[in-house]
């Protein structure tokens, strides 16, 4: 979008009549004021003294269908933010009819289009519309009344309007009966439709209506082999048997084809806790870590994102013995859409309860724009070398003009050896990074287990590397999943460690 200021109207010239989208523009500005509180409030009316552009007046709605108490539309410079509105048609001929007359209705880009065989559930994650248009017609009534059903058991927060023809008695009569808030005529007139569009977005945006996405594990680094994917391999896998509560099995263990049978059906019945995805090598140290390989990769997810359900996502992506599931880069990856990205870590997020993102040293700088700034927190690993602490410096300075606040970013420190000069403490004041962790110097002891086609297990709780996981597992659910923490807190009492015992014996 080009950034030049737009011309100023030629004297004598009546500024242009808003169209519906920008009327939604300025509702979304208006919702987002109201939320504005204590000293917010102050800044914003101090802002607003400042002397800017003029806007064009907006049409005010007929009292017919203005809502008693509604807000009026602010009439101050707004950022151009779209309230989304999703209509749901058939694939036939007079689907494709409302879908152009309902964007007529919009004259704008604010409507997102499905058809009624996609996933429900995955529209509303995705888009979170303000309101859903269901298309009614003799042909995909049930399908209409099925949608409108779910909807208002699901999400009862959301407004619905039906689309159809009102000549259509049972079509209408159908629609009603299920709870619409109203029903568009496409034979009437295109300025009664959008007054009751106006009508819908005159009442403030119902409570509720945004979903919370899991949270991102971000792990990065300015050079390569510091440990971040075994970082990733093990952080994941131990938080995969701490969110699903039951011991996993070990890694290197080999399930017969009987039990891979049982665990590939089983599969699409247990719950998604942990997704691993692997962004900073091409092709995946941490799938061959894990002795977990998969032929669907970040690609394939990324161009069938549209398609990518919560059942897909259990049976297409790779999945350790312990319910782990793993993305990583093929092995031959090209760039990838920016929105695309985005868009399927999104979707992801509302599948799984928590996701690790092994970035390592990757040389994909717009991986990073893409990944980083929606990371719940971003762990910075650096070891005990002067070489390291100046790349990563230069590493946060980058981050700091991807705009990723401070706040989010922690230091590891890998490879910690206590009697080496430059301590951990050390290297956190000189990068001005609060120091998350150390991770001890075990590259023996890691080579060994890897080379073996393993990893320290959970059950390992003697050795150092495990320890120092754990405690970034106990952070993570201290700071996301604070029901699991507690849950553990009780199990390590007394009384519950005798009756365990008792149990095992």
């Amino acid at each position: 979008m080009s950034k030049e200021p737009f011309a100023p109207l030629p004297p004598g010239d009546k500024p242009p009549v808003p169209s519906l989208a920008d009327l939604l523009a300025a509702r979304a500005h208006d919702a987002d004021a109201a939320d504005l509180t204590g000293a917010d409030q102050d800044s914003r009316q101090t802002a607003d003294a400042t002397p800017g552009p003029a806007r064009p007046e907006l049409p005010k709605p007929s009292p017919v269908h203005a809502r008693a108490g509604a807000a009026p539309i602010a009439q101050e410079e707004a950022v151009p933010v779209k309230v989304p509105l999703l209509l749901v048609h058939a694939e036939f001929s007079e689907g494709a009819l409302i879908q152009t007359w309902m964007q007529h209705v919009m004259k704008g880009p604010s409507l997102h289009l499905a058809r009624f065989q996609e996933g429900l559930t995955d529209l509303v994650l995705d888009h979170q519309p303000y309101a859903v248009l269901i298309q009614f017609d003799p042909g995909c009534i049930d399908a209409a009344v099925a949608l409108s059903a779910q909807l208002q058991t699901q999400y009862p927060q959301i407004p619905r309007l039906a689309i159809g023809r009102a000549r259509h008695g049972q079509c209408m009569l159908a629609a009603l009966r299920t709870g619409v808030q109203d029903f568009l005529d496409i034979d009437g007139s295109v300025e009664t439709a959008q007054l009751v569009v106006r009508k819908l977005l005159s009442s403030p945006p119902s409570a509720g209506l945004h979903v919370s996405r899991a949270p991102q594990t971000a792990i990065v680094s300015a050079r390569a082999g510091l440990g971040c994917s075994l970082l990733a391999a093990h952080l994941s896998w131990h938080l995969q048997a701490r969110l699903c509560g039951a011991p996993p099995a070990s890694a290197a263990a080999p399930a017969a084809q009987g039990e891979a049978s049982a665990a590939a059906d089983g599969a699409a019945k247990e719950p998604l806790s942990s997704l691993l995805i692997e962004l900073g090598t091409l092709g995946g140290d941490c799938a061959m870590y894990l002795n977990t390989p998969g032929e669907f990769d970040f690609t394939d997810a990324v161009n069938q994102q549209r398609r990518l359900d919560r059942r897909m996502a259990q049976s297409a992506l790779a999945h350790h013995a312990s319910g782990l599931r793993l993305l990583t880069l093929a092995r031959h990856a090209h760039a990838l859409p920016s929105t695309e990205v985005q868009a399927l870590l999104n979707r992801l997020g509302h599948y799984f309860r928590h996701i690790v993102l092994d970035m390592g040293a990757t040389e994909s700088q717009q991986m990073l724009k893409d990944v980083l700034p929606t990371a719940s927190e971003v762990w910075v690993v650096c070891d005990q070398s002067v070489a390291s602490v100046v790349w990563t410096a230069e590493l946060l300075q980058y981050l700091d003009g991807l705009q990723i606040p401070r706040s989010r970013r922690q230091l590891i420190v890998s490879r910690h050896d206590p009697r080496l000069e430059l301590s951990a403490e050390q290297i956190a004041r000189q990068l001005h990074l609060p120091l998350l962790a150390h991770l001890p110097e075990r590259r023996r002891e890691l080579a060994q287990v890897v080379n073996q086609g393993m990893l320290f297990t959970p059950q390992q709780k003697r050795e150092p590397y495990v320890q120092a996981v754990e405690k970034l597992v106990d952070r993570l659910l201290a700071d996301h999943h604070p029901e699991t923490a507690l849950a553990k807190t009780a199990s390590a009492s007394p009384l519950n460690r005798l009756l365990q015992r008792i149990r095992t014996h």
